[in-house]
């Protein structure tokens, strides 16, 4: 039985990592991420035939346990730390942590960017999710499964994947001409912030490799780096690039999919 200082990082944990796709991990992972997209599922259901401000309730508390379990992270790192600075290698700037700023928009926002926020958090959550758990070596390989930094990076991304479907099966998703361009924007920003963090940081002792940019890191993006000969600048451009490539293609298949079931309205009144 492990104590609670244990369990939140402050005193030495006796038990070892499980490790990076290992049987508990994917046990675990499987088990978590399914109950998050039935819930979703079953949530959205339950609310698809109300106004688009009540369909918003469940997202609002969704984005509040989010950003307060990736709040509480990174104040709990930087307290069990004697380096003040340590919080500047947990920023929200990964792959995944795009959901944390666009969920927040789409369920507190209003008029066209809260549209748009939530085409995007319904684009990539649960691209977020399933990386953010499946793939997250750096949390399996250090910390058991049952500590609070295991625990509350996985709650944060199960809850990228739980909106993505809840906003599709709520009816929540609807296109719209002018949210290519904004959704665009915001990837565009966000790719440019990682990536100035990064240069910035580089030799600092702070390095995390932000969205990627500066290394693979055992993911597939090692097949760009192997591509561009080993080159740095053209690798993080490529990288770039491909988070654009996933979006325009999953904005193509969903209107394929919606023209052909004519199932998905749009949106006719700002809230």
């Amino acid at each position: 039985m492990i104590t609670i200082g244990q369990f939140f990082g402050f005193e030495e944990d006796p038990r070892s990592p499980e490790g990076w796709f290992s049987p508990e991990q994917l046990i675990y992972v499987t088990v978590i991420v399914l109950i998050s997209v039935l819930l979703a599922a079953l949530i959205g259901k339950r609310y698809r035939s109300r106004s688009e401000r009540e369909k918003k309730k469940p997202l609002r508390i969704a984005a509040a346990v989010m950003l307060t379990s990736e709040i509480s992270k990174i104040v709990l790192i930087t307290v069990r730390s004697s380096d003040p600075w340590i919080f500047r290698s947990n920023l929200p700037l990964f792959l995944c942590s795009i959901i944390f700023f666009t969920l927040p928009i789409a369920a507190f926002g209003k008029r066209r960017i809260a549209g748009a926020a939530l085409s995007f958090t319904f684009a990539f959550g649960m691209l977020c999710c399933l990386a953010g758990t499946y793939l997250a070596a750096n949390v399996y390989s250090n910390y058991p499964i049952f500590s609070f930094d295991s625990m509350a990076s996985n709650l944060a991304h199960c809850i990228a994947g739980f909106s993505a479907v809840y906003i599709g099966t709520a009816g929540l998703a609807k296109r719209e001409p002018g949210d290519l361009g904004i959704m665009a924007a915001i990837l565009g920003i966000f790719e440019a912030a990682a990536l100035t963090v990064d240069l910035l940081q580089t030799g600092t002792g702070y390095e995390c490799n932000y969205m990627f940019f500066m290394r693979p890191d055992g993911t597939p993006f090692a097949i760009c780096m192997d591509l561009v000969g080993g080159s740095l600048p053209l690798y993080a451009a490529f990288v770039a690039v491909l988070y654009f490539v996933y979006l325009f293609l999953f904005l193509i298949i969903w209107r394929f999919i919606s023209e052909k079931g004519r199932t998905v309205p749009r949106r006719t009144t700002p809230e």
